[in-house]
């Protein structure tokens, strides 16, 4: 246990403090180690079949990406991943129980147990992802500038700080009676109306609300916001992970209900 504390725990804080330091806005370490332990069991048949068979099929599964589109359920990685937490789960139950345990009186120690909960815990919210419906790859940007928004009688000012091809994100101090599914119609520089539908509303402890909204735009009018997302000189940088959305969103999923996207 002495081992423990003064060899493998520095190293472990390290750890978290180094990837915590060079990706400040890439790294949430249980929902980071779960989307890799997803990535690794999607891309391992592609692998293997890759060195054994390396030419003739060119390389392009990535997880939840192009080549899973029409698939809404991964059953085979959900399988992969059920499999491990029953063996885990089932380790962990049969060694702490001393009529069953196969390890000797005290060999196996707080340390071992703590590693098996992590590791069931970061293999259950991998388990979520399977259940995610993958999303067209669309690029998404930090746009920050003034908008009007009107719904039905009413309007007000706004600031939309997230523009996708899409959807996007409005920032307002007040949005009166606004509420999840409602149709509004924003009002951008150098662009037309723009009709879209409320997905989201979500408070923020600043004092500003979240307007999450989706659109659709076609033609001559999606031609425009293509030019005006990729020629407005707008951020794609990520500089802050909003962390009690990410755990909300976790957590709603858990229990069967999506997340706003």
């Amino acid at each position: 246990m002495d081992d423990i504390v003064f060899y493998q725990l520095p190293v472990l804080v390290g750890y978290f403090f180094f990837m915590a330091w060079i990706t400040p806005s890439r790294y949430l370490p249980i929902v980071s180690s779960a989307v890799g332990t997803f990535s690794t069991f999607r891309m391992l048949p592609v692998v293997i079949q890759s060195v054994i068979k390396p030419f003739g099929k060119p390389f392009k599964v990535t997880p939840k990406g192009s080549g899973n589109e029409e698939n809404e359920f991964d059953a085979y990685t959900f399988a992969c991943i059920a499999i491990l937490i029953a063996v885990t789960a089932l380790g962990l139950v049969i060694n702490i129980l001393p009529e069953w345990s196969q390890v000797g009186l005290g060999e196996f120690s707080v340390v071992s147990v703590y590693w098996a909960v992590v590791n069931i815990v970061v293999l259950m919210i991998a388990a979520l992802i399977c259940f995610e419906r993958p999303r067209p790859l669309l690029d998404s940007f930090k746009t920050d500038e003034p908008a009007w928004v009107r719904a039905d009688d009413r309007s007000f000012k706004a600031r939309l700080v997230n523009l996708a091809l899409d959807n996007g994100i409005l920032e307002v101090t007040s949005a009166p009676g606004i509420k999840n599914g409602d149709s509004i119609c924003l009002e951008l520089p150098d662009f037309p109306p723009l009709k879209a539908r409320v997905t989201a509303v979500v408070p923020r402890r600043s004092g500003v609300t979240c307007l999450k909204f989706s659109y659709s735009v076609e033609g001559e009018c999606r031609d425009r916001m293509i030019v005006k997302l990729y020629t407005g000189n707008y951020s794609q940088d990520i500089h802050e992970l909003d962390r009690p959305a990410i755990v909300g969103g976790v957590w709603k999923r858990a229990f069967g209900e999506a997340p706003a996207s």
